[in-house]
């Protein structure tokens, strides 16, 4: 292991606080930006008015959302309805099973990705912040997506992106590595991100210190011209995060919550740490900060 001296290390806020708030909404981006994360990660699917809306599923999740009236929600898939029909959800819901330190916020709607960035102007102005947050936004596929719909949602995504004067400071990353690919044709400038998951065996096996296809989730996204490789946080070892590096590529795990890990990945060198909770990975940062400073001191 190695104590990483120099650089520095992208903070962010996973669906912008989800270990805190309501997952993908204004609260949870609120609380991102107030823990001084660098960047927000936000997901997107594509509505049946060929909107972008900011949402993680791609059915509707009865755990997170529910009808004005308390009725249940049914899994509908987020492709068959409109952004008006999305808009009339109470998305405030609070999954304190999965995340006890999460707070409820009634009433609280999702939103479009171009209502995301008028949200995040308007926040800057207002508070006068001194560093420009960042994005990370994902591009969900429901399994039956076809090549059309790649092509279309990646034309969507440049043009709100651009729209919105975004372009240098947003990054587009999927499990779909196809998309990656449009995103580079349609504007080389916008920095993508390839992201990774083990399946149930594969996971097994990496905890167990086997290899498991390291070299080859490398190779991927060197074909789709990627420039961060963004994977499950097993996948992180001294030699993948060398080998990314050997390749140009930048190395972002997810999702990190322990503290004890993200200090150990902070130590190995990865480029950026993605956290359902903002407050920690903050908290972390800084004593590793303060721990690497006197280490520079008395070298």
């Amino acid at each position: 292991m190695h104590v990483l001296l120099t650089g520095s290390c992208d903070l962010q806020g996973h669906r912008g606080a989800r270990g805190k708030r309501p997952e993908n909404t204004i609260p949870a981006f609120q609380y991102c930006i107030e823990h001084d994360m660098t960047t927000i990660e936000l997901d997107t699917n594509l509505t049946k008015d060929q909107q972008l809306i900011v949402y993680h599923d791609t059915v509707l999740n009865a755990k997170i959302c529910r009808h004005e009236d308390g009725k249940t929600l049914l899994p509908i898939p987020i492709k068959e309805l409109t952004v008006a029909e999305l808009k009339q959800l109470d998305c405030g819901l609070a999954d304190t099973v999965a995340f006890p330190e999460q707070i409820a916020i009634p009433a609280t709607r999702l939103l479009t990705l171009s209502e995301f960035f008028e949200f995040i102007h308007q926040f800057e102005q207002n508070a006068a912040h001194s560093r420009p947050i960042r994005f990370n936004i994902e591009i969900k596929f429901a399994k039956d997506y076809t090549p059309l719909e790649v092509k279309r949602v990646a034309d969507l995504m440049v043009r709100t992106i651009m729209a919105a004067d975004m372009g240098e400071r947003s990054t587009v990353q999927s499990f779909v590595l196809e998309v990656l690919l449009e995103i580079k044709k349609l504007n080389k400038n916008i920095q993508t991100s390839a992201l990774f998951e083990p399946g149930w065996l594969r996971g097994f096996l990496l905890r167990l210190g086997f290899g498991c296809g390291r070299e080859n989730i490398i190779q991927t996204a060197i074909a789709v011209d990627a420039d961060i490789i963004s994977p499950h946080f097993l996948y992180i070892n001294d030699y993948f995060i060398q080998c990314c590096h050997n390749a140009g590529k930048k190395v972002i795990p997810w999702v990190v919550n322990e503290e004890t890990m993200m200090n150990d990945f902070l130590n190995r060198g990865v480029d950026g740490i993605i956290s359902d909770y903002p407050d920690r990975l903050h908290r972390v940062h800084s004593k590793w900060i303060n721990a690497r400073d006197r280490i520079k001191i008395t070298l």
